[in-house]
Parts: C-alpha cells; structure tokens; sequence
C-alpha cells in the first residue's frame, strides 16, 4: 500500500543547508536566462489556482527564474478553479493556450470543438485516500461521501475509473464537489474523511493534522491507462499566433527540466517558489518535490505518449463520458511540431535538457 509517510521527518538542519542554497540559486540565475528577445510576443494562457495546484507552479518558476521572458514571451496568466474552464478558456479565444487536466480536453475534441493538444504531462497523481476506519479497500466506498469536482471534471472521471475496477459506479457514492485548497482547509478542520487528492494536497493535510490517511490502492492498469494533463490550444491560435505559442512552449520545457532537476539546489529554489505560491510550508513542498520526481511527473519530452493519450480516452467512453461513435483519433488530438520546434530551439541555445 502507497502511503504519504514520506512528505514528514525533514530534518531542521537540512532545510536550513537548503535554504541557503535557494539564496545563491535565485541570487545567480545565470545570464543565459535573463537575455530575453528585444521584442516579446504576448500570449494569454489559463492555469488552475490562485494559489496553483503544485503542477501549475510552473507559472511561477517560469516567472521568477526568466524562463518565459528569455523566450522572448510575454505571458498574462488567467486563473480558473477547475480544469474544465481553462480548457473552455481556451475555446471561447479568451486565452491561446490552456493548461488542463486531460479528460476535459479530450471530451472538447470528441464534441467537435477545434482544439488540440500541444504538449503534456503523462503521469497522473492522483490518490484516493481515506481516514475513514471503515474504508480498508475501494468496495468500502459504497454509500461513502467522497469529495471530487463535479461532473465530468478530472477527479471525478478518475474516482469512476477506480471504483469500476471493483464493481461500484459513481452513482454507489455520494460525490460533493470540493478541490484545489478548499479541499485540503476542509481536510484539515476533519470535515472530509475520503477524497480525491493531488500528492501535495494531501501532504498539507497529513503536515498540519498530524494524522496518516490510508491511500486505496488502484489497479496498475489505472495508472498506466491514464494521461494526467496537457496545454491546449485553438486552431486559430495556431494559424494566427504560431510564434508565440512556440516561444511559450520554450518557456515551459525550461520550467519542466528545472522542476525536474535533481540537483539539491534545483529542489530548492523550486520549492521555495512553489511554497510561496501555494502558500503552503516549505517543507511540505520540498517534500512533495521529492515525492513527484518519484513517478517522473515532469517529463523531459513532448508527454504525449500515443498509448497512453488513447488508453485515457478509452477510459472516458468506459465511463460514458465520450460516445464510443466519437471518439477522435490520435492525430485529431494533438500536434506535436510546435513542441518539436520549441525544443529544436532550446537545445541550440541551452544544450541537451536532463
């Protein structure tokens, strides 16, 4: 059984040795990062937060380390609450490029919407986690109040796939919609007892309460058949704002080599970043760093891996989400040449990533 021991026990004399490796990190970024185009393309891109999700702190280490701006990129962020809405952001032109859980942009290109997806993060993190003493497995979730995010968003569409595997549907729970940090202020004060948590999410409230959450295992095959999330784009965006969305896309493969990065002071200065922004304690995200470099969560290529991106759809019409008569196929889902452009550009720039 998985279980989130690991986010607890950071020796104070560590952190201490750590911290100071975060002033000398952010003190000497390196000139490379600071020589940014004399003319900056803008882009409007949504992410989820404020404060962000731990895999959208990439904002925030793209921002403070330079990363967007030695791209030659000028990046206005818009927040939403949920997956789902920065991809309709993305529908609606209010943004060029939105970063989303998978399913929600998957069942925009099933319903015809003109968008596609440029770039990924494979590896899910998802965790069904109880401290429920009656809920030892996932039948015991039968009748069981379990906090997720509404109909068709990410975590909800991943609960169904779980308690699939073992006979239930989601109609056999009570589902509330609570995610992002009113989840963990709601599992802090004891008012949630079983939910769908991010890693760090659940390592704020293991941190804060003292209390160890039993994490229900899903089969292997769950992992494996699922994609976590991806940047999405218009059509249109692309006709009309190639460039930009190439230089964005430059902006993000640094963020993601960085976060990454297993350099001590790599960890650190992310950390320390994604602290501030999550506004969570710095030992839990230093923590929580640890934790996602673990299972590869920031990968060092396009995270679109074909099996993987059509295992997740198949999903999706398992749980009714996509009609089996609808579902698009790969190359209707993604285009990889920006990415592949974006990193053609880094490498001649930067040299090979990790």
């Amino acid at each position: 059984m998985k279980t989130a021991s690991g986010f607890r026990g950071i020796r104070s004399s560590v952190l201490g040795a750590m911290v100071a490796l975060t002033a000398i990190a952010f003190a000497a970024p390196g000139s490379a990062w600071a020589q940014a185009s004399a003319t900056p393309i803008k882009l409007a891109a949504s992410a989820i937060g404020r404060p962000p999700i731990f895999s959208n702190t990439f904002v925030d280490v793209g921002e403070a380390m330079g990363f967007f701006k030695a791209a030659g990129v000028e990046v206005t962020f818009r927040w939403f609450q949920r997956g789902a809405d920065t991809a309709r952001s993305v529908v609606t032109g209010d943004v060029a490029v939105g970063f989303t859980a998978t399913q929600p942009a998957l069942n925009l290109i099933a319903g015809g919407a003109p968008v596609v997806v440029i770039a990924g993060m494979p590896n899910q993190d998802w965790l069904v986690a109880t401290d429920d003493p009656d809920v030892k497995s996932c039948g015991d979730l039968k009748g069981k109040t379990v906090a997720a995010d509404g109909i068709n968003n990410a975590r909800t569409l991943y609960i169904a796939a779980v308690v699939a595997t073992c006979g239930l549907k989601q109609a056999d729970l009570k589902l509330i919609d609570l995610a992002n940090q009113p989840l963990v202020r709601a599992g802090i004060a004891g008012q949630v007892n079983s939910g769908v948590w991010h890693v760090d999410e659940l390592a704020q409230v293991e941190f804060k309460t003292g209390k160890k959450w039993r994490i229900i295992d899903a089969p292997a095959s769950i992992a494996k058949g699922l994609h976590y999330a991806v940047l999405l784009t218009s059509k249109k965006a692309i006709e009309e704002n190639r460039e930009g969305l190439i230089r964005f896309l430059e902006g993000w493969i640094l963020t993601q080599n960085l976060m990454g990065s297993k350099s001590p002071a790599d960890k650190v200065a992310f950390a320390s970043v994604a602290a501030n922004a999550s506004q969570i304690d710095f030992q839990v995200a230093l923590a929580s760093v640890d934790g996602y470099q673990g299972f590869n969560y920031w990968v060092n290529n396009d995270g679109l891996d074909e099996k993987q991106m059509m295992s997740q759809l198949e999903q999706l019409v398992m749980v009714g989400s996509v009609k089996a008569d609808k579902k698009p196929t790969y190359q209707q889902i993604v285009d990889k040449s920006l990415y592949a452009e974006a990193m053609k550009r880094v490498t001649k720039k930067y040299g090979k990533v990790r």
